[in-house]
C-alpha cells in the first residue's frame, strides 16, 4: 500500500513535522511512503528522515535556489483553492495549487493524508480517484476561527475520516460540526522510544521545550521560576525552541533578573538528550492539542507539570501519578509544583518512574497499528477502490474557486529525493560519561563491525597548526569505541569520521544522539591545580557528523553570575589551576580589532578560588572609537601574573555566544572637554549621546564587553 503524507514544510522543525516522521517511519516497515513538502526552504531537513522515506518537495523557496520560484510569477499569485481563513493563506499561491494538484493527478497513492486544514482541503480536492483521503487535526476545534470551521466543512465532509490528536477534541467536533459521511475519531500521536538512557534526576535543571510563541505562555513560566530561584538558586530553567517570541522572553528574564538562571537555548534535534539533562519537565500553554513535549519527557523519565488546557495535557498527564496538572495562567500554581517537585526528591524519582511506563501508551507501534485498521476499515488499496474512476476532484463544491484559474506554465514538481546509495556511511551514538570519557557506539548499519573488521574511530583536528593531527580508537565487537578521559586533545575543534582497515577508506561518522549529559560534571572532575582540561562532543553541519570541543587551560577563569546595577556590571567567577586571586588582582578590558588599551577595575577575592569585580560602564564608553566596540575581559590574579581570558567553559553548551545573554547597562558617552565646551554641548543636547553596556560570549566562549550607541530616547 502506497501512502502520501501532504504536509506544509518537512524542512524545519515543529510538533507537526515530528509526529509525521514518527508515523511515516513507523508505517514505512510494510508500506510505501512519501511526504510530499509543499515547500522546501533549506536544503536539508532538520530532523533526521528514515531512507526508507520519500521526500517530494513541489514548490522550491530556497533563497539560492537554480529554481528561484520564490519570484515565480504563479507565486505571486494568490491562490485560489486554499482556504483564505487559514493561517498560512498568505504562503500559498496559484503555484501550490497547481503543484499539488499536478502530483496527485500522476499519483497511485492509496492514501492521502493532509496535515493542517489548507492542505486537508488540497487533499479532499486533488487526491486520486479511490485513494482513501484523511484528514489530521493538530491544532482543535476552538482554535480555528469559525470562517475557517465553516471555509471547511465541504472538504471534511468529502473526506473518509477526520483524526484528532485527543478524545476531547474529537468529541467536540462531532458535537459542533456533524459529518454524516466522515469518520471522526481521536488517535494520539506517537513518540518513539528515546536513543539515550533515562535522566537520573539528580541535576538541579527544568526543562521546557516548543514553539516560542505566546500560546505556550513562556512568561507565566518565566514569572513562576523566579519564585522557585528566590528559594532554589542553585536551579536552572533550560527552554528548548525557535520562534518569534525569542526576544520578548529574553527581554522578560532580563526584567526578571534571570539572567543567571534561564536559558533560552534554540531549537534542538533531536530533543531527548536534552531532556534527560532535566529532573522536571514543564509545559505552560494556553491551548495544547495534544502535548508532544509531555510524552517526550516522560519518555525520557521526567514527572511532568503541565497547564490543564484543552485538550491534551490531561489525556496524557496523570495528575498525582506521572506529574501534576495545574491551572491555565497561574504562575503561583506552576511555582507550587516545581517546588513540590524539586523539593521531595522521593515524590520526584516516583513520578518520573511512573512517567516512563505509563508513556509507552504512545508509542509508534501502537498508534501505527490504529491508522493501519482505519485504513483497512476504509478499503484502502482493495479492488473495489482501485476499481473506482472519476473525471473531477474528488470533492466538487458548488463554488467559483471550485474551477482553477488558467495559469502560466511552470516547471514540473521537484524530482523525488534520490534513494540512498550502497557506500557504506555509519552512524554513532554518542554519550559523554561522567568520568570524562566518550563512548562512541556504531547504530547503523546493524552490521558495521561485523562486516569491516578493524573498524577504527578516528578523530582529526580541524585548523591547528597540525592538520593531520589525529587520535585513533578502535571499535570492538559490540560496535563501541571508548575515548578515554586521560587522553591529550589539543584545544579546539576536532572531527570524527570511521577509518576502514588498513586506513585505505576514510568515511564521515554521522550521528544519531549525542548524550552530553556527563560535561555537565565537568568541575567535579578537575584535579586541584591542574587547570582546565574540557571536552564536549556535538553535531556538526546539516549532515550531523560527530565533532568534538576542546578547551585546554593550565590556568583558567571561568566566569559566573553577571548581575547589573544602573551602569555597574558585577562579574562572579573562579579561577582553576596553580593560581589564586591575591591583594591587587584586576579585572582587565583588552580592545579587540582597535589601538592597543586596557581598562583595569579592581577584582576581590571571594573564598579560596572565587573573584568578584565590578565594571564601570562609563570607562570603556568613553573610549569608544567606533559604533560597535568589542572588549575582551581579563583576569590578573595578581600584580606578578599574567592575566588569563575569562571564559565560561565547564558545561555541555558548544556555543555560549547566543544562549547567555545578560541584562544591558545603558550609559553616557563623555569625552574630556574644556568646560565651556562641555557647557555648550549639552545645551545644544550632543552630550547625552547613550551607549548600551553588555557583557556577553563570544563563538569561542571568551567573555566580552560589547559597546553600542543608542539614540536618546
Amino acid at each position: 500500500m502506497k501512502i502520501s503524507f501532504l504536509i506544509h514544510t518537512i524542512y524545519g522543525i515543529g510538533g507537526t513535522i515530528r509526529t509525521t516522521l514518527n508515523l511515516a517511519e513507523e508505517l514505512a516497515g510494510g508500506h510505501e511512503i512519501e511526504i510530499v513538502s509543499v515547500f522546501r526552504h533549506r536544503d536539508v531537513p532538520l530532523f533526521d528522515i528514515d531512507p526508507r522515506i520519500t521526500v517530494v518537495p513541489l514548490v522550491d523557496t530556497r533563497p539560492n535556489s537554480p529554481a528561484r520560484e520564490k519570484d515565480h510569477p504563479d507565486h505571486r499569485t494568490p491562490a485560489a483553492l486554499f482556504p483564505r481563513s487559514e493561517a498560512r493563506y498568505g504562503e500559498y499561491s496559484a503555484l501550490t495549487d497547481r503543484r499539488v494538484r499536478e502530483h496527485y493527478a500522476a499519483s497511485d497513492a492509496d492514501v492521502v493524508i493532509g496535515t493542517r486544514p489548507g492542505l486537508v482541503a488540497y487533499t479532499a480536492r486533488f487526491a486520486p480517484p479511490g485513494a482513501v483521503t484523511i484528514g489530521q487535526e493538530h491544532m482543535s476545534h476552538n482554535h480555528h476561527s469559525e470562517a475557517l470551521r465553516e471555509e471547511m466543512r465541504p472538504h471534511l465532509a468529502a473526506l473518509d475520516a477526520f483524526v484528532t490528536v485527543s478524545e476531547g477534541d474529537a468529541a467536540v467536533w462531532r458535537a459542533r460540526m456533524p459529518l454524516p459521511d466522515t469518520r471522526v475519531l481521536a488517535v494520539p500521536n506517537s513518540v518513539p522510544a528515546p536513543a539515550v538512557a533515562p535522566s537520573d534526576l539528580s541535576r538541579p535543571v527544568v526543562v521546557a521545550a516548543g514553539r516560542l510563541s505566546r500560546e505556550k505562555q513562556y512568561e507565566v513560566l518565566i514569572r513562576a521560576f523566579a519564585k522557585v530561584v528566590a528559594v532554589h538558586p542553585e536551579w536552572t530553567l533550560r527552554i528548548c525552541g525557535a520562534g518569534a517570541e525569542k526576544e520578548r522572553l529574553r527581554r522578560r528574564v532580563q526584567k526578571h533578573l534571570l539572567s543567571n538562571h534561564v536559558l533560552l537555548m534554540g531549537p534542538r534535534s533531536p530533543i531527548d538528550p536534552e531532556w534527560v539533562k532535566g529532573s522536571v519537565a514543564v509545559s505552560t500553554s494556553r491551548h495544547e492539542s495534544f502535548g508532544m513535549t509531555l510524552v517526550e519527557a516522560m519518555r525520557n523519565g521526567l514527572p511532568v507539570i503541565s497547564t490543564d488546557c484543552d485538550y491534551g495535557p490531561r489525556e496524557i498527564v496523570r495528575d498525582g501519578e506521572d506529574g501534576i496538572l495545574v491551572p491555565v495562567g497561574k504562575a503561583d500554581a506552576v511555582a507550587g509544583a516545581l517546588l513540590a517537585l524539586i523539593e521531595d526528591e522521593g515524590l520526584r524519582r516516583k513520578m518520573g518512574a511512573a512517567a516512563a511506563r505509563n508513556s509507552r501508551r504512545f508509542d509508534p507501534a501502537p498508534v501505527a497499528r490504529r491508522y493501519a485498521d482505519l485504513f483497512a476499515e476504509l478499503g484502502a488499496g482493495s479492488p473495489a477502490r482501485r476499481a473506482r474512476t472519476a473525471t473531477a476532484p474528488a470533492v466538487a463544491l458548488a463554488s467559483a474557486a471550485a474551477a482553477p484559474p488558467a495559469l502560466a506554465p511552470a516547471a514540473p514538481p521537484a524530482a523525488p529525493r534520490p534513494a540512498p546509495g550502497r557506500a557504506f556511511e555509519p552512524v554513532a551514538d554518542c554519550v559523554a560519561e561522567d568520568d570524562g570519557s566518550l563512548t562512541v557506539t556504531v547504530v547503523a548499519p546493524a552490521s558495521a563491525v561485523l562486516t569491516h573488521p578493524g573498524l577504527r574511530l578516528v578523530c582529526v583536528r580541524t585548523g591547528g597548526p597540525d592538520p593531520a593531527e589525529t587520535r585513533i580508537y578502535p571499535f570492538g565487537p559490540d560496535g563501541a569505541a571508548t575515548v578515554p578521559a586521560d587522553d591529550d586533545f589539543a584545544e579546539g575543534q576536532w572531527l570524527c569520521a570511521a577509518d576502514h582497515p588498513g586506513g585505505a577508506r576514510r568515511t564521515a561518522l554521522l550521528t544519531r544522539s549525542v548524550d552530553q549529559r556527563g560535561a555537565l560534571g565537568a568541575e567535579r572532575r578537575l584535579t586541584p591545580g591542574a587547570g582546565v582540561r574540557h571536552r564536549v562532543p556535538y553535531r556538526r553541519g546539516p549532515r550531523h557528523q560527530l565533532a568534538l570541543r576542546s578547551w585546554v587551560r593550565p590556568v583558567h577563569a571561568e566566569a559566573g553570575d553577571i548581575r547589573r546595577s544602573g551602569s555597574r556590571l558585577t562579574l562572579e567567577g573562579r579561577v582553576l589551576g596553580p593560581a589564586a586571586p591575591a591583594d591587587g588582582a584586576e579585572l582587565t578590558l583588552r580592545r579587540r580589532g582597535g589601538p592597543e588599551e586596557e581598562i583595569a577595575f579592581p577584582a576581590v577575592r571571594d573564598g579560596a578560588r572565587g573573584f568578584r569585580a565590578v565594571i564601570h560602564g562609563e570607562a570603556p564608553a568613553a573610549r569608544q572609537l567606533t559604533a560597535h566596540d568589542v572588549w575582551e575581559v581579563w583576569l590578573r590574579c595578581a600584580p606578578d601574573r599574567d592575566p588569563v581570558r575569562v571564559a565560561r567553559l565547564l558545561d555541555d553548551v558548544v556555543d555560549k555566544s547566543d544562549v547567555f545573554v545578560y541584562p544591558d547597562a545603558l550609559t553616557h558617552k563623555r569625552r574630556p572637554l574644556l568646560l565651556a565646551r562641555r557647557v555648550l554641548r549639552r545645551l545644544l543636547g550632543r552630550e547625552q549621546r547613550l551607549v548600551k553596556v553588555s557583557l556577553g560570549y563570544d563563538g569561542d566562549n571568551g567573555l566580552v564587553l560589547r559597546l553600542t550607541d543608542r539614540p536618546p530616547g
